[in-house]
């Protein structure tokens, strides 16, 4: 992969994941290969690694109350529905799951195995056990795309292409709040049919369609993130 999409999936996989570079280290996020990516370097204060300004919680942007989804129908359709009906609502439930702490609408929807997802959610319980909740951030999917095997189908990928609003990232409510910025892009996801509902078992980030270079694409952004 070339840097300039290098850099692209990076802060893409940085807002949707919702972690500090100086917290984690995105590095770790990426996984081997990508040393020379920033990550988690020693700091004066452990608990401060990146030196922000301090703030009262009482000054923190108040928490969002947003109720908890209602899951589609289509969830449980083994077929090409079902497939872009997983995917948008993993999407849509984001903003829920990372301001409530409450990971069960994307544990029903994700496998177990896929390392990309068990980050989302290990960091989103991190974020919530440390009192911390993201402000705003809901995705908006434009489209999405599914090309599978099976007839029905068994296994495939889906493509959304999505947009996700400005957001605040409150991850420690005695620090400063991180603004983000909105940002578009699209979720490559492969799926998989479990005898009872679709589950995710890989997801990648990419460029906006038609904005990837030809150094690198989506395959190439995989093996970094997973």
């Amino acid at each position: 992969m070339n840097r300039p999409v290098q850099r692209i999936v990076v802060i893409v996989l940085a807002l949707l994941l919702v972690v500090p570079a100086g917290v984690f280290g995105i590095g770790q996020l990426l996984g081997p290969g990508d040393g020379d990516q920033p990550g988690t370097t020693a700091a004066e204060n452990p608990e401060n690694p990146e030196n922000r300004p301090t703030a009262d919680p009482a000054d923190q942007p108040p928490r969002p109350d947003l109720p908890e989804p209602e899951a589609p129908a289509g969830l449980t359709d083994q077929s090409e529905d079902g497939a872009r009906a997983t995917v948008t609502y993993l999407l849509q439930t984001y903003d829920y799951m990372m301001s409530s702490g409450d990971v069960s609408v994307w544990q029903d929807s994700v496998d177990p195995g896929c390392q990309v997802c068990v980050s989302f959610l290990d960091n989103a319980e991190l974020l919530s056990d440390q009192g911390g909740y993201l402000v705003d951030g809901a995705f908006e999917v434009h489209s999405t795309t599914f090309s599978g095997k099976g007839e029905p189908p068994a296994t495939g990928t889906v493509v959304a292409q999505f947009t996700q609003e400005e957001s605040v990232l409150v991850d420690d409510p005695n620090l400063q709040a991180t603004p983000l910025d909105s940002v578009t892009g699209q979720l490559i996801a492969t799926v998989a049919w479990d005898g009872d509902r679709w589950r995710v078992t890989d997801m990648t980030i990419a460029p906006p369609e038609g904005q990837a270079s030809d150094g690198g694409g989506a395959s190439d952004s995989g093996g970094a993130a997973g």
